[in-house]
């Protein structure tokens, strides 16, 4: 079997690192900062959120990319929140 790009491609994927911060769905995290009283989020809309994510983690810029870890982290403060 020769290994080319697009058997690569068609192999299942596995997430290999991950941190519990980074895998927060944006109505989660719009869920807790209500819960919390975190009030820095750029949005409270769940979609909005999730695009203003997206484009910061595509700006090219690593500094710009951890700006999201700023509210992922400001919304888990809790032991409840971390738990959930």
């Amino acid at each position: 079997m020769q290994l080319t790009t697009d058997l690569l491609r068609r192999f299942p994927k596995v997430l290999l690192h991950e941190h519990l911060d980074g895998g927060l769905r944006p109505a989660t995290i719009v869920e807790l900062a209500k819960e919390t009283g975190y009030d820095r989020l750029p949005t409270t809309d769940p979609e909005k959120l999730a695009e203003w994510f997206r484009n910061n983690a595509n700006r090219g810029s690593l500094p710009l990319y951890l700006q999201g870890f700023e509210h992922t982290c400001g919304v888990m403060q809790t032991e409840e929140a971390l738990e959930r």
